[in-house]
C-alpha cells in the first residue's frame, strides 16, 4: 500500500477536508438528532435503558451501587447486567461528563454524540494510512461515521462506538503486508476493545476480519503486496527476534484474559437461566435482498423504499447505503483498483453472502449454532461494520475521480456525488424525545412514591392501560435507580424466569415472585415475605398471593402439528374492570393425552392473542394479532382450566366484539391449524371520550 498522497488533488495533505466533513456531519446530522442537546436521540425505550446502564456503571465506579453485575432491576434475580450490553468500553466518556457536572440526561447525549467523533477520526486516520488523500479519507470516514444504516440505529445507542473496527482492519492489513508480530498484538487489542464497547459489534468485527482473511486468498497478490495468512503464521513461528514475538504473545494473553473476564459472567448467567435465542428470532433478522434497498425514514428514498415488501421486523432491516456512496464505491473498485480495495470488496461480498436469507435459506445456518453466535439476534446490524470497507471503496472512488482523471469532469462528478451523499444522510429522519418529556416522566413517577420507604422496600411500577409494557418497566427501573432501591421491574434483551407478557398487574407481580421462588426453591412463607416488601408506585393493587406455587410443566420445541386442533378456548364473559380495561373470563380446554405445558425452555411459549371486531362493519380494528398474554398455568390432559385476562379496550368510539386465539411463538397460530377462533357473545361500547360506557349482554 502506497503512502498517502501529499500536496495534490482535492485537499492535498491539509486537514481542512477532514475538519469540514466532520463539522458537516456533526452540525447537519449528529447534533440535530439531539436537537442540539435539547432532546434524547431515539425513544423512551432503548435510549432510557442505555442511559440507566451507563448511570449504573458510573454509580458503581463511584461506590454508590454495591454490585456491578446485579444493578437492582429484575430483583431479586442476580446478574441482570449480563442480559444485555454493559458499556464497559465506553462508560469512561459518560463518567467524565458526569464528573464535570452534567446531569445523567445531558451526559448521555454527550456520550451518544462523541461516538460520531471517535468513529470519524479513527476511520479518517486509518484511511489516510491506507493511502487515500485528505479528500478521499474525509469522504470514506464520513461514510463510516454518518451513513444511513448507521443513523437508523440512533435508537440503539449501544451500537454507536465502532472506532476500533477501522483500527483492527489496519492492524490486519499491516500484519498481512509485513508479517511482523507487532500488528498481531494491536489486532488483539482492537478486537478486545470493540467487544468491550459492544459485544454485537465485536462479533461482527470477527466476521469482517474472517472475510478479509478469506479474501486474501481469493485476490491474487505478490509477496511484496500481501502475504497469504498461512505464510504469515509460518513466518511468525520462525520469527528471529524472539523478544518481539514474546511481547506479542504477552499482549494476546492479556487480551484473552480480558475477554474471558468479559464473557465468563455472561456464560455463567446464560447457563443459570437457560438463556438462548430461538433460531426463528435469528432467521427474521437475517438480511434479505430487499433489506439493502430499505430506507423508510429517508426524505430522498423513503417513497421508493416503501415499495419493498415482505421483510419481517422491517425496522431492523434498514440497510440501504445510499446512491452516492454506492456509486463512489463502484468507481473505487473498478478496473485498476488497488489490491486492498479489491480485498475489501471481496470481504464485503463474502459477508453479504454469509448472512443473506433467500427464501428461508442462508449459509448463516452453519454459523448461528457456534458459541456466542446464538446470542446475536439482529444479524442485519452487520451493516454497521460493513460500512468500513464500503467507506474505503467510496474514498478510493473519490480519489480516482479527483486524482486519477486529469480533467474537470472527474472533479465535478466527485463534487456532485459528495453533495448527494451529504443530502442523503442529512435528510434521514430519526426519532428523538424532548428532555422535558424524559424528566417529566421520571418526576411524575417519583411524585407517586410514598414519603417513607422501609429500608428493604422493593419498588414496583405496574403496567398502565393503553401503554406499552416496556414503558412502565423502565419507569420502575428509573425510579429505583434515583431512589437507590431495588425493583422487580426489568427491561433488557433477556429476562429471568417468571417475566413474560402478562396483562394483569397482580398476575404479573405474582408470576415474578413465583418465578423467583421456583428458581430458588423457596416456600410460600418466603414468597409472602418478599411480597410484603413490594411498594407499588402509580397504582393501588390488592394482590392475594396463592396458597401454594402452581404446578407449571416445562417443555421444549414445537407442539405436534395435530395438537393445535385439540386445544380450544372460549370466552365465558366480559366485565368492565375500569374506564379503559376489560376483564375477560376464559376457559381453555385440552383434548390432548398429555398436559398442555406452560413453560417453554426453548423460548417458544404458548400465549393468548386477541383483537376487537367492529359490530357495525364486521371488520377487525387491527388486521394482525399483535396482543399477547402468557398461558400462566398448565391445562391437564382431557380437562379444562379457567383463566382471567385484563385487556385494554379500543380507544376509538364504537361497538365491539372480542375475538381470542392462541399462538405458540415462532411455531404456529392455533387457529391456522384447526382451533376455532373464540368470539364474545357480549358487545362492549366505547364512548367519544375513549371510556367504556357499558357492556351489552346478549
Amino acid at each position: 500500500m502506497s503512502a498517502a498522497p501529499r500536496g495534490e488533488g482535492w485537499g492535498g495533505g491539509t486537514l481542512w477536508p477532514a475538519l469540514l466533513a466532520l463539522a458537516l456531519g456533526l452540525l447537519g446530522i449528529a447534533l440535530p438528532q439531539s436537537d442540539f442537546f435539547r432532546a434524547i436521540p431515539g425513544d423512551l425505550g432503548d435510549a432510557r435503558f442505555n442511559g440507566l446502564i451507563l448511570e449504573h456503571v458510573f454509580r458503581w465506579l463511584s461506590g454508590i451501587d454495591a454490585s456491578l453485575l446485579s444493578p437492582g432491576y429484575f430483583f431479586p434475580f442476580p446478574g441482570a447486567l449480563t442480559f444485555s450490553d454493559n458499556h464497559f468500553g465506553t462508560v469512561g466518556v459518560y463518567a467524565l461528563l458526569r464528573l464535570v457536572g452534567l446531569s445523567p440526561e445531558l451526559a448521555y447525549i454527550g456520550w451518544f454524540t462523541f461516538a460520531y467523533v471517535a468513529n470519524y477520526l479513527c476511520a479518517y486516520i486509518v484511511l489516510r494510512r491506507f493511502g487515500l488523500s485528505a479528500g478521499g479519507g474525509a469522504v470514506g470516514a464520513f461514510v463510516f461515521a454518518f451513513a444511513m444504516p448507521v443513523l437508523v440505529q440512533a435508537g440503539h445507542a449501544q451500537l454507536g462506538y465502532r472506532f476500533a473496527v477501522p483500527l483492527a482492519i489496519l492492524a490486519l492489513q499491516r500484519l498481512l503486508r509485513d508479517g511482523h508480530p507487532a500488528p498481531l498484538g494491536w489486532l488483539g487489542i482492537w478486537v478486545t476493545l470493540q467487544f468491550y464497547c459492544s459485544i454485537y459489534l465485536g462479533y461482527f468485527l470477527l466476521l469482517l476480519l474472517g472475510g478479509y482473511l478469506l479474501a486474501a486468498y481469493l485476490v491474487p497478490s505478490s509477496r511484496l503486496v500481501m502475504m497469504r495468512p498461512d505464510r504469515v503464521v509460518a513466518g511468525l513461528v520462525r520469527w528471529p527476534q524472539r523478544g518481539e514475538l514474546w511481547r506479542c504473545i504477552g499482549v494476546l494473553v492479556v487480551c484473552a484474559v480480558a475477554l474471558i473476564a468479559l464473557f465468563a459472567p455472561y456464560a455463567y448467567y446464560a447457563d443459570l437461566y437457560g438463556l438462548a435465542r430461538n433460531p426463528a428470532d435469528i432467521e427474521r433478522m437475517l438480511p434479505r435482498i430487499g433489506s439493502y434497498l430499505l430506507a423508510d425514514s429517508s426524505w430522498v428514498w423513503g417513497r421508493f423504499s416503501q415499495h419493498v415488501s415482505g421483510i419481517p421486523m422491517r425496522q431492523e432491516h434498514q440497510m440501504f447505503i445510499g446512491a452516492a456512496a454506492c456509486l463512489l464505491a463502484i468507481i473505487g473498485v473498478a478496473r485498476g483498483a488497488s489490491h486492498w480495495a479489491r480485498v475489501s470488496a471481496i470481504a464485503m461480498a463474502l459477508l453479504v453472502m454469509l448472512t443473506l436469507n433467500v427464501l428461508g435459506l442462508s449459509l448463516y445456518a452453519f454459523v448461528e449454532h457456534l458459541p456466542m453466535a446464538n446470542a446475536i439476534r439482529a444479524v442485519s446490524r452487520i451493516g454497521l461494520v460493513m460500512v468500513f470497507p464500503l467507506g474505503l471503496l467510496a474514498g478510493t472512488g473519490f480519489d480516482r475521480l479527483t486524482l486519477g482523471v486529469r480533467s474537470r469532469v472527474g472533479s465535478i462528478l466527485a463534487a456532485i456525488l459528495v453533495i448527494v451523499l451529504l443530502v442523503e444522510c442529512a435528510t434521514l429522519r430519526t426519532a428523538s424525545v424532548p428532555l422535558s418529556d424524559w424528566r417529566d416522566r421520571l418526576a411524575m413517577s417519583l411524585a407517586e412514591v410514598p414519603g417513607t420507604l422501609a429500608p428493604d422496600a422493593i419498588v414496583y411500577v405496574p403496567r398502565q392501560p393503553n401503554e406499552p409494557l416496556f414503558m412502565t418497566e423502565l419507569d420502575g427501573m428509573s425510579v429505583a435507580q434515583r431512589l437507590g432501591r431495588n425493583t422487580i421491574n426489568g427491561y433488557s434483551g433477556n429476562s429471568p424466569p417468571g417475566f413474560g407478557f402478562v396483562t394483569d398487574p397482580c398476575d404479573d407481580l405474582i408470576d415474578r415472585l413465583s418465578g423467583y421462588a421456583r428458581f430458588m426453591k423457596l416456600d410460600m412463607a418466603q414468597v409472602d415475605a418478599l411480597a410484603r416488601r413490594v411498594v407499588v408506585v402509580g397504582a393501588t393493587l390488592d394482590c392475594a398471593m396463592p396458597r401454594s406455587l402452581p404446578e407449571r410443566t416445562h417443555f421444549e420445541g414445537a407442539l405436534p402439528k395435530a395438537a393445535f386442533a385439540r386445544v380450544h378456548v372460549a370466552i365465558a364473559g366480559l366485565t368492565i374492570a375500569n374506564a379503559q380495561q376489560l376483564t375477560v373470563e376464559l376457559v381453555v380446554g385440552n383434548g390432548l393425552d398429555t398436559v398442555l405445558a406452560s413453560v417453554s425452555d426453548s423460548n417458544q411459549p404458548i400465549r393468548f392473542s386477541w383483537r376487537f371486531l367492529s359490530v357495525d362493519t364486521g371488520a377487525p380494528v387491527s388486521a394482525d394479532w399483535a396482543t399477547r398474554s402468557e398461558l400462566r398455568k398448565d391445562v391437564p390432559a382431557h380437562a379444562s382450566e379457567q383463566l382471567r385476562l385484563l385487556i385494554d379496550a379500543p380507544s376509538t368510539p364504537g361497538r365491539y366484539r372480542l375475538e381470542m386465539t392462541m399462538v405458540q411463538e415462532d411455531v404456529a397460530w392455533f387457529h391456522e391449524r384447526g382451533m376455532p377462533i373464540a368470539r364474545s357473545a357480549q358487545v362492549i361500547e366505547v364512548g367519544s371520550d375513549g371510556r367504556i360506557q357499558r357492556d351489552t349482554r346478549n
